[in-house]
């Protein structure tokens, strides 16, 4: 990377919609309000047949403090088609994707430009005490900000916070639309292992909205442990662990001995966290069975 550009880049911001999303004023709010010195667009990525949606960016009252675009993003269903079609119209040398449900921190562009001086693919840690209430934080608990982005192969930049080169971007072909969940994942495994660095900051620079209605968060889990285990799969050959089998029933058991018909007291795990964990194992358990994730 050009020390000059990565010292001064021009950046474009991705943000992936799917409808139009009432959360979304609040994050191009938090954007209107960075602290960092850098210049910036932002493009919303129009993942839906939905003309409510570039019709509220045209007339948004933020334009006269943003760069906004309206990418169309429907023709094919999923976020990563939504991130890589606003990569494919993005003019900046450096692309940073957020999420529309989450609002950012005055530091986080500053913060992803700093880690990205020096690396390919940056991302950052996230926080979750902000936006959500206390149920959904004691369904979904958050990873602390340094064990964040890892796993047990390669480290990952969370696509809720990430920036990554145009040009390497453009280079690796994006992200991989076939996958439902942990595109994020896969998409840095795939830079890593095609020779490209990867920088993760624990400062957390995000707040990150979790699913606060019991059958959308387990349908994410669902999605996230069936995308892990396919991911496993598919990167077996190239070095990612595969699951344990022997893992595998000590965490079914673990489910069970700590169901929900004993008293919370006792488990330590309210109803909604253990619902969670058991669609996450049973997404696994299907993932690991398609796409050969398993060994002894």
């Amino acid at each position: 990377m050009d020390r000059a550009l990565a010292a001064h880049p021009s950046i474009s911001v991705i943000i992936p919609v799917s409808s139009l999303d009432p959360l979304l004023d609040a994050q191009l709010q938090a954007l209107a309000e960075q602290d960092a010195d850098y210049p910036f667009d932002v493009l919303i990525s129009n993942n839906a047949a939905d003309g409510r949606v570039s019709d509220h960016v045209a007339s948004h009252p933020l334009r006269d403090r943003l760069r906004l675009t309206c990418v169309d993003a429907s023709q094919q269903v999923g976020a990563a088609h939504a991130r890589n079609r606003g990569a494919e119209n993005a003019s900046g040398d450096l692309l940073m994707f957020c999420d529309a449900d989450d609002v950012v921190h005055p530091s986080w562009i500053r913060t992803l430009a700093e880690v990205a001086r020096s690396f390919d693919v940056a991302g950052t840690a996230v926080e979750t005490q902000t936006l959500n209430s206390a149920q959904a934080l004691s369904w979904t608990p958050t990873t602390p900000p340094e064990d964040q982005g890892r796993t047990d192969f390669l480290p990952f930049a969370i696509g809720a916070s990430m920036a990554c080169w145009a040009s390497v971007y453009r280079d690796l072909g994006g992200m991989d639309n076939r996958f439902r969940a942990s595109q994020d994942v896969e998409f840095s495994w795939r830079a890593q292992l095609a020779g490209y660095t990867l920088g993760f900051s624990t400062d957390a620079v995000v707040a990150y909205r979790l699913r606060a209605e019991l059958r959308p968060m387990l349908r994410q889990s669902f999605r996230l442990g069936f995308g892990f285990a396919k991911l496993r799969g598919i990167y077996r050959t190239q070095g990612c662990p595969a699951m344990s089998v022997r893992k595998v029933l000590s965490w079914w058991t673990a489910l069970l001995i700590r169901n929900p018909l004993l008293p919370t007291a006792w488990t330590g795990l309210a109803r909604g966290h253990w619902s969670r964990a058991l669609v996450i194992r049973v997404g696994e358990v299907r993932g690991g069975i398609a796409y050969r994730a398993f060994c002894w």
